[in-house]
């Protein structure tokens, strides 16, 4: 294999690493509209199995995002798909900080 064939093979690797990120963000987004659907529809006393599967679904979530962050984190410097890799970014941490303002409203009220 030549050494153009090896560097092309190579960049292929980070632009699908960044693809996935892309795709990945979109479930995440998913998620959140789930969870905020539950929490929304639900009243206060939610039943133990149903906050549960939240729990759980906030977690699945949150685990996806870190890996979107670090996919496109890596593809923003090494993939020539360098604006979907910074708008996966983008999303990684708007969705972080969304989480972060549900966490101190829930702690607040």
């Amino acid at each position: 294999m030549s050494q153009e064939t090896a560097v092309k093979v190579k960049n292929n690797e980070f632009d699908n690493m960044v693809r996935f990120a892309f795709r990945l963000t979109g479930v995440n987004i998913l998620i959140l509209a789930a969870v905020g659907l539950i929490g929304l529809l639900q009243p206060e006393e939610m039943t133990a199995w149903l906050a549960l599967v939240v729990l759980g679904l906030i977690g699945i979530n949150l685990f996806a995002n870190l890996i979107v962050f670090y996919l496109s984190l890596v593809g923003l410097f090494k993939s020539t798909l360098k604006w979907r890799a910074a708008l996966a970014l983008l999303f990684s941490l708007v969705l972080f900080a969304l989480y972060l303002l549900i966490i101190a409203v829930t702690m607040a009220g």
